[in-house]
């Protein structure tokens, strides 16, 4: 017969109530009757009970009907399975099997057959995990320097034999023991025993261990923690620039700062004037939101970073992971129509967001990258269709370049619609940004003539208010838009706009994601189109010689710090003018982020569950309390795409009431929730200054662990206009017994 072993924890197997299949069952079963049948239950019988219901059984099903409560999971889940094995009549086998640090029960199940003969079977055996003496541990899954835990131990002692139990931690460098390193506890019989640990991780950083070790009688028992020492204060970049002549040598001289283990430098080297690429790209990466458009940004500029920059191996594995990880991400927006929602899960359409991500992913193919399965289909479809359905429109700003958008990218796809950009030409109030993008698209097409005609009756003069909502631009995006355009038609003003784009890139000018992604894309399409003259130099950092030899036009490479004072030195060995720029980074320790507002104000209250108000400087553990946050327009204009966002100690846990009876707990404002193990992001939109102004945020917490942790400051801005933001400061809170 040929057989598998599946062996899983109870406590997993009782979340979905799950029973061992029986094979024999299962292939002996009725055949289903050859007639197409459709189940209208939801339209008819549910019709009014909304999309909640289905998330609980309504009775129906014997094994749910017959199931036991769940069990409480604290631990690592255990599943293995092996298999298949083929075992001859008449013959036994045993399997060993290594069990993973658990204390608990395991379901052992095996399904086995016999082709031949149609036989089939199953059977399985719960037993229980356990040893003469156990230990188990619990820390928060991420603490910060400068934090203080207390690491709660409990020892299981199951046989009379252990009396004396002697408790010793081995901890990762940088985690430091306050108070005794070890102890002892006794056992006059078989029981369980709480002892506690005051753990330091002042110096510590990255991913971290605790390893808990008992002894006693020759019994030894282990467990491990694994966590992470993060802190939760944003990047932050100072620039350093040069100028290095023909066949010259220079020096830089630079010091870390913020909190050790936290820096790094990039250098970036280009014969081309500065942009300032490594900053404007980092910030991308590292933007915390994750939108249909944020998401694009993030990894749209990368998609030309190899042809433009010489690179190491590694970055370029970096860059090929990212742009993947982007790929399948969008996927999850799509909606069954071929559109893109703004937030995954919405069931609207987002027009500017459809065109943006669906440009990307155009071009990622024709990178060489797999877009997810009919992707490409659902979204031309969409595309024509809502090509052929737009109509001109005198009173919505900025529609007509929505429609150029549109039309550029099925043109892009190779499907483009001759008859509704011929209907865009025709619009007499055609804006300026959307003559570049239709030229664009009938260079695409093959219209050559009609795209000349368009782009000498367009100018690079943009005016737009400070941001547009429709398509989250401004006029930096705009200039970006029209530089792609000239590259297609070889305009022959590419040079000035190239050049007045990567001046705005350089400075220290805030732009949104939008803005900062179609400038770098564009002058990355820009050097790859026109090309730059070659590197040839050497650096040296503290005294590490390295060197560079490339056709690029520019080079980045990650520097090798030393804490505090750093020396970079380098040599032009060619004949032209190399720009050399240096991003120094690192994060700032817990309680110097400083303090900003404009445009929107906050407030937040914390309350017990009836409403009182509470000091959470110093909170009982398992205590439950609610977080209320409050956000006012203080302008008497709208602002939207606001994100809230709220990072909570690493000693309190966000409880998540989506599917609760809190009460007004679980009420909420926001257009999309994203909860995360220790933080939470509200976005919404806001009303100009007065009559529905202010939106209010309940998150209810529960304080877990004991020790002194850092509640970091509250920070709201609206996410394409740089007029709105608030940020307050942290505070240090304590949980006690």
């Amino acid at each position: 017969m040929t057989y598998t072993i599946a062996m899983v924890e109870e406590g997993l197997l009782d979340l979905t109530r799950f029973k061992t299949p029986n094979a024999w069952n299962e292939f002996y079963k009725r055949e289903a009757l050859g007639v197409k049948t459709w189940d209208v239950f939801d339209d008819v019988i549910g019709a009014y009970s909304g999309s909640i219901n289905q998330v609980f059984a309504i009775g129906g099903d014997e094994s749910a009907a017959k199931g036991k409560n769940k069990k409480a999971n604290r631990f690592k889940p255990v599943v293995t399975y092996l298999g298949p094995f083929v075992l001859e009549a008449g013959r036994r086998k045993s399997h060993t099997i290594k069990m993973p640090n658990y204390i608990g029960a395991v379901r052992t199940m095996v399904i086995a057959g016999n082709n031949s003969t149609e036989a089939y079977g199953s059977t399985a055996k719960s037993v229980e995990v356990k040893k003469p003496l156990m230990v188990l541990a619990s820390l928060p899954r991420k603490l910060s320097p400068g934090e203080k835990v207390t690491l709660p131990v409990t020892v299981f002692v199951m046989e009379s034999k252990v009396k004396n139990v002697n408790i010793v931690l081995k901890l990762s460098n940088g985690i430091s023991v306050v108070g005794e390193a070890s102890k002892i506890l006794k056992f006059p019989k078989p029981d369980e025993q709480m002892t506690y640990f005051q753990l330091d991780v002042s110096k510590a950083k990255g991913f971290n261990t605790v390893e808990v070790i008992a002894t006693g009688n020759g019994e030894t028992s282990t467990y491990k923690v694994e966590l992470d020492v993060v802190n939760p204060n944003p990047i932050t970049s100072k620039s350093i620039n040069e100028t290095l002549e023909a066949n010259t040598t220079k020096s830089l001289n630079f010091s870390t700062f913020g909190v050790t283990g936290t820096n790094k430098a990039t250098v970036e080297f280009s014969t081309m004037p500065p942009m300032d690429f490594s900053r404007r790209l980092q910030y991308l990466v590292q933007y915390p939101h994750g939108c249909v458009e944020q998401t694009t940004s993030s990894v749209f500029p990368q998609l030309y970073l190899q042809d433009v920059f010489d690179l190491t191996f590694d970055k370029k594995q970096e860059i090929q992971s990212n742009i993947e990880n982007g790929i399948k991400r969008l996927g999850h927006f799509q909606q069954p129509n071929g559109s893109m929602s703004y937030w995954i899960g919405e069931h609207t359409a987002n027009d500017w967001g459809t065109s943006y991500a669906g440009h990307f992913l155009i071009e990622a193919e024709k990178k060489g990258f797999v877009l997810p399965l009919t992707f490409k289909s659902n979204w031309i479809k969409y595309q024509q269709q809502a090509a052929r359905n737009w109509r001109p429109s005198y009173r919505t700003y900025n529609s007509d370049l929505a429609q150029a958008y549109r039309l550029y990218t099925l043109a892009l796809a190779g499907k483009p619609d001759l008859g509704a950009m011929n209907r865009l030409r025709e619009f007499s109030e055609i804006s300026n940004e959307a003559k570049w993008r239709l030229a664009a698209s009938y260079a695409l097409a093959g219209q050559k003539e009609a795209s000349e005609h368009i782009s000498k009756t367009a100018n690079i003069e943009f005016q737009l208010p400070r941001y547009n909502y429709y398509t989250y631009g401004s006029i930096y995006r705009n200039r970006a838009m029209a530089l792609e355009t000239m590259i297609l038609t070889k305009n022959s003003k590419i040079k000035e706009l190239s050049q007045t784009i990567a001046k705005d890139l350089s400075s220290n000018r805030w732009m949104s994601t939008q803005t900062t992604a179609y400038s770098l894309l564009a002058i990355a399409k820009m050097v790859d189109a026109n090309g730059g003259k070659a590197l040839k130099l050497n650096y040296t950092i503290n005294g590490n010689p390295e060197s560079i030899d490339s056709k690029s036009a520019i080079a980045q490479r990650e520097l090798n710090l030393v804490e505090g004072n750093n020396t970079l030195t380098f040599t032009n060995a060619k004949d032209n003018l190399v720009f050399v720029r240096v991003l120094n980074s690192g994060k700032l320790p817990l309680g110097k982020e400083l303090a900003e507002q404009r445009g929107l104000s906050i407030s937040v209250k914390y309350k017990d569950l009836k409403g009182n108000n509470i000091d959470i400087t110093k909170l009982q553990q398992g205590q439950d309390f609610v977080a209320t946050v409050s956000v006012s327009n203080l302008k008497n204009e709208n602002v939207n795409d606001i994100a809230l966002m709220q990072i909570f100690p690493s000693g309190w846990e966000i409880v998540n009431t989506r599917f609760t009876a809190f009460g007004n707990a679980t009420t909420s404002q926001a257009r999309y929730t994203d909860i995360k193990d220790d933080r939470i992001s509200f976005y919404f939109d806001l009303n100009k200054k007065g009559k529905h102004d202010t939106k209010t945020f309940n998150v209810m917490l529960n304080a877990s662990y004991l020790g002194t942790y850092y509640l970091p400051g509250i920070q709201a801005e609206a996410m394409y206009d740089n007029e709105f933001l608030v940020r307050t400061k942290g505070r240090w809170i304590e949980v006690k017994k």
